[in-house]
């Protein structure tokens, strides 16, 4: 009975330590766990609070640092501007086939393992409209022309950030511009300068090295590097007040950025000392959005001169010559409306004191009030509101004539045989009752169109005429006459429309 006693205390005591061994190597690997999930908890933790608190201040910092990269090549392209229209300057013909890529960077703000995707941007060319009209002014003397108008361009570059604040990088007319929103600061000047005569301070000349940026309207998103290819075309002078008496002159300019040119006129101008309201004026023309820079007669400041010269420069995107020619020599196509981009107006004869932009004659929206398709002698446009007009009163026997003329055209497609007008006016009479309607006649290259006796007062009217036989080789021959006269008149005659389709 003892050894059997003993054999099973024996056993109790092995079987205890088994248990306790267990325990203790159960206790183990709990513990193991536990610390593994207390360092992933605290790893996350780590990465939460970097992600929050500094990932935000990272991919700020180096969103920023990828526009002020991609600012750098937008520098790189206007510089590249430059130098192709100083090469062109030089009258060497065979700088017309030098092309320049400038790569413009459009992808960027990434930090690597933590939040690796780049910003997007969008690059532009022609996709936002820069026009550019100069007006001549004389008391002494009729000028020719009486005003003439540049369709510039431009070329636009709109990062897309995740944290830094977005801006806009725009090139048009030589200018640089910075926008944020509202707001535009010129950054790099356009070749648009005041110079003052060395041996009179009062007398002014004034500089106008126009950049057109030809090439197809074309805009592409990217986060990649996107080639903006560049090529000389051509330079040429556009006027040049040398043997006329012009003491005064208006520059408007439609741009989305009025903020920065306002600024810069103001400052070409206090630079040489022109006084403001006295030598000179900068409107913000609310009604239209452009800008019009005044240089004033009778000031302190004499203007002796005025030139305008004209750069064209081929742009467009990809490393293939892939834009139009056509629309680098500036071609009129057959099947196309074209607005006239030259105009002069007199009333009885005497030249008009304030000619309008011609661009007030392009506002027109053909999605409200769609383009006629035949000879339609005056169809009415009920609510028809136009955003910018040309007026002009008639009183007793009064008479306005009109010659229309394209000034930014080098050649025609294929010489066209016809031709249609079309425009919107109205005319006003003060006492239907009391006065006559006035006459319109019209003539397009010499070929009469036929007039409209009796210009009905009411609402705006969409004319179409039939079309007209033409004979022409260059667009500048192109010349519409529109005449508005009458006996016992009393009223005004309204245009806001005017354009010609070839055929």
């Amino acid at each position: 009975m003892l050894l059997k006693t003993v054999i099973i205390r024996k056993e109790t005591e092995g079987r205890k330590d088994g248990i306790l061994s267990s325990i203790s190597k159960s206790e183990s690997a709990a513990a193991t766990v536990i610390a593994a999930v207390l360092l992933l908890a605290l790893a996350f933790t780590i990465i939460s609070v970097v992600k929050i608190e500094y990932v935000p201040e990272w991919k700020n910092d180096a969103e920023m640092n990828y526009m002020h990269e991609t600012w750098n090549d937008m520098v790189g392209a206007k510089t590249n501007i430059d130098t192709l229209c100083r090469l062109m300057g030089l009258n060497n013909y065979l700088i017309r086939s030098i092309s320049i890529t400038e790569p413009v960077n459009m992808g960027g703000g990434e930090i690597p393992f933590l939040e690796p995707s780049k910003s997007n941007g969008k690059l532009g060319v022609n996709t936002e409209r820069y026009a550019m009209t100069v007006i001549p002014r004389s008391l002494s003397q009729k000028i020719e022309p009486n005003n003439f108008t540049l369709e510039c361009g431009g070329i636009t570059c709109y990062p897309e950030n995740r944290q830094y604040p977005n801006q806009i990088f725009r090139y048009e007319n030589g200018a640089l511009i910075l926008a944020n929103g509202e707001n535009s600061v010129m950054r790099q000047p356009p070749a648009i300068t005041i110079e003052e005569d060395e041996t009179d301070k009062s007398k002014c000349t004034v500089i106008i090295q126009a950049v057109q940026l030809s090439g197809k309207r074309d805009s592409t998103s990217s986060n990649t590097i996107i080639p903006l290819q560049l090529t000389g075309y051509k330079t040429e002078p556009v006027y040049d007040s040398t043997g006329s008496s012009i003491n005064a002159f208006d520059l408007t300019i439609a741009t989305k950025y009025p903020d920065a040119w306002i600024a810069y006129f103001n400052e070409i101008a206090q630079d040489k000392g022109l006084k403001y309201g006295k030598d000179y004026t900068v409107q913000y023309l609310q009604g239209s959005g452009h800008v019009r820079f005044s240089f004033l007669p009778n000031g302190d400041k004499t203007l002796e001169g005025l030139y305008v010269s004209k750069a064209t420069i081929g742009a467009g995107l990809g490393t293939e010559n892939n834009f139009d020619y056509n629309l680098i020599r500036n071609v009129m196509k057959l099947k196309q409306w074209y607005c006239f981009d030259t105009f002069t107006g007199t009333h009885n004869g005497i030249a008009l004191s304030t000619s309008p932009d011609p661009s007030i004659f392009k506002d027109y929206d053909p999605s409200k009030f769609p383009l006629p398709s035949g000879n339609s002698p005056g169809v009415e446009l009920i609510s028809y509101s136009p955003q910018n007009e040309f007026s002009d009163p008639l009183n007793n026997k009064d008479n306005i004539e009109f010659i229309f003329r394209f000034n930014n055209y080098d050649a025609f497609d294929v010489s066209p045989k016809q031709a249609t007008i079309l425009m919107i006016y109205k005319y006003d009479n003060d006492d239907p009752k009391k006065y006559k309607e006035p006459t319109m006649e019209m003539s397009l290259s010499g070929q009469r169109i036929p007039s409209i006796t009796q210009l009905p007062a009411g609402n705006w009217k969409l004319y179409s005429s039939s079309p007209i036989s033409v004979s022409t080789t260059s667009p500048s021959d192109l010349i519409f006459n529109l005449k508005v006269e009458g006996n016992n008149l009393k009223g005004t005659f309204h245009l806001d429309y005017l354009a010609v389709r070839l055929n």
